[in-house]
């Protein structure tokens, strides 16, 4: 017996509290263990490769992920996907802007300076909180539009980085500082930190949601992602140094819940839709071998009710001699060939006793006399000879490039094989007649070769003439 929907959904569960519980052991573990060595200080050279690395590794993977939704909502309209793409878009572009206005990186385009960076980093994460949660309000549904909407949407979400890189960069003053050099961070910047993992514990509990409705691994990738993302958040709370050990083991975490992001995103958008495509492939070849059985099959049956219905047309169903429209259409082809010096026969013959037969035997007999009669015929004859019933114990036997003489050697060897099969015996009279001699038309022959038949009745019956 199948497993129930209700039991599969709770082994499906107790697997993703198996692998949420692995995924709080080895960054708890790690956090325990940051805290037990203490606070390292890297190197600014040391710490800045790491981080940077890290960071445009984030960076790469958001704009990638944010590239696959834009082109995957034209295959599927799914504004999740996209809400996500858009959402890691704009956190890509804070990433940037954060590994390159941190404190020791040349500034390029920002000067560099420790709260600059780490209100970037702040603005990133904030956004990807918040785009988690809301995009649990989203999941499975599908709008599609003509495309101005997906436009007007980046245009907005371009336009609110755009925003944001302005006034940090040209107006910080409009944020609470978040870090203090000396210092370490501000009660602000720690405040903010809790915020966005309030944000997505709100985004973890959505998705477990989602998860006990209809089990996916995809949900599970993005709620491991989430529990990653705390961890991270965690660090960031209580470093003290933008060099140290723990910042840099926030990062790490980043790195981490960027791969599983990678891989949700990936499955969900790409390797799905393609293993979607392969098993509709194979349904479809499924289906079409199916078809072309049918058709098959169907094409046979018709053939054979189109056999069955010639058969009919042409056959005697009793005897299974040919009817006379079909020794019509076969004595017109023979003549229709015009050889003139070709010389053809019918013999038309006729039981002797075949009234007796059925008033002495019964019908059925008598039946099975007249198929005695054409299976004694056909055992005689070639294969170019026919044998056609022409109604009750009347039968014409078509005999081409057969003289006359030739067609009496076939009569009394029909005869005689009579004497040995039939059971009850019975006897029959046949008149022979030859073409052109004895008749120019199909009419004309069978009309000597009735009058042949009538004189061998006249003569004392079971004989030739």
């Amino acid at each position: 017996m199948g497993l129930t929907e209700k039991t599969l959904n709770q082994l499906h569960m107790a697997n993703l509290r198996l692998k949420i519980l692995l995924v709080v052991v080895v960054c708890g573990a790690l956090l325990m263990l940051t805290n037990l060595l203490g606070l390292g200080i890297f190197t600014k050279e040391t710490f800045l490769t790491a981080h940077t690395i890290i960071e445009f590794f984030c960076v790469f993977v958001a704009l990638c992920i944010f590239t696959v939704t834009w082109y995957s909502y034209l295959n599927n309209c799914s504004y999740y996907s996209y809400f996500i793409g858009l959402g890691l878009m704009m956190v890509g572009f804070m990433d940037l802007l954060h590994f390159i206005s941190y404190d020791g990186m040349p500034g390029l385009f920002v000067a560099s300076d420790a709260n600059t960076a780490t209100l970037y980093h702040i603005m990133g994460r904030f956004i990807m909180a918040c785009t988690f949660f809301i995009s649990v309000f989203l999941y499975k549904k599908e709008f599609c539009s003509n495309g101005r909407l997906r436009y007007l949407l980046l245009i907005i979400s371009l336009a609110l980085v755009s925003l944001i890189i302005a006034t940090v960069t040209l107006a910080p003053n409009l944020y609470p500082l978040m870090y203090i050099k000396g210092h370490g961070l501000t009660q602000a910047k720690v405040v903010a930190e809790y915020l966005i993992i309030f944000l997505m514990f709100l985004g973890i509990s959505g998705y477990l949601f989602l998860y006990q409705k209809k089990p996916d691994s995809y949900l599970e990738l993005i709620i491991c992602t989430l529990i990653i993302c705390i961890f991270s958040e965690l660090c960031y709370t209580s470093y003290e140094s933008v060099y140290d050990s723990r910042n840099l083991l926030g990062h790490i975490f980043r790195f981490a819940a960027y791969v599983v992001l990678y891989l949700a995103i990936f499955v969900n958008n790409v390797k799905r839709p393609y293993l979607q495509l392969v098993e509709a492939r194979e349904e479809l070849a499924k289906a079409n071998a199916l078809l072309e059985e049918k058709v098959r099959q169907r094409t046979q049956d018709l053939q054979q009710a189109n056999e069955k219905l010639a058969q009919a047309a042409t056959v005697d169903f009793l005897t299974g001699a040919i009817n006379r429209r079909e020794f019509s259409r076969l004595f017109a082809e023979l003549l229709a060939k015009n050889e003139p010096q070709a010389v053809h026969s019918v013999m038309a013959l006729d039981f002797d006793s075949f009234k007796t037969i059925n008033d002495t035997f019964g019908h059925a007999i008598g039946d099975e006399c007249l198929k005695t009669f054409v299976q004694a015929a056909k055992d005689v004859i070639r294969p170019t000879d026919s044998v056609s019933r022409f109604g009750g114990d009347e039968f014409v036997l078509l005999l081409p490039y057969t003289p006359r003489a030739g067609a009496k050697i076939v009569a009394e060897k029909i005869r005689n094989r009579l004497k040995v099969i039939a059971n009850p015996p019975f006897t029959i009279s046949i008149g022979v007649a030859e073409w052109p001699k004895d008749g120019m038309t199909e009419k004309d022959l069978l009309a000597s070769a009735d009058q042949a038949l009538y004189m061998a009745k006249e003569k004392g019956k079971n004989r030739v003439e």
